[in-house]
């Protein structure tokens, strides 16, 4: 039992890492797609709203919630997001 929470915790320290290098990839390519949609369009500026907020978090150390936060903005512009 107590090998099986020792493995548990190690797999959460590890998994902070890990998120905090998708942010910046995630960010980049919300940031690409907003690029190529016409600006004075409503979803677009919903989307850079959220992408500010994933920012944000994530300059924050808050990973997981701005990969949270990228999800959104990729479902409001209707695209679909490479992760690791």
């Amino acid at each position: 039992m107590k090998s099986i929470v020792i493995a548990i915790a190690a797999m959460i320290i590890m998994a902070g890492p890990a998120m905090a290098g998708q942010c910046p990839a995630l960010i980049k390519q919300l940031n690409e797609a907003v690029g190529k949609m016409k600006e004075g369009d409503a979803k677009v500026k919903e989307a850079k709203v959220l992408i500010a907020e994933a920012q944000k978090l994530h300059d924050g150390k808050k990973h997981a919630d701005s990969v949270i936060k990228g999800d959104e903005a990729a479902k409001v512009l209707g695209i679909k997001l490479k992760k690791k």
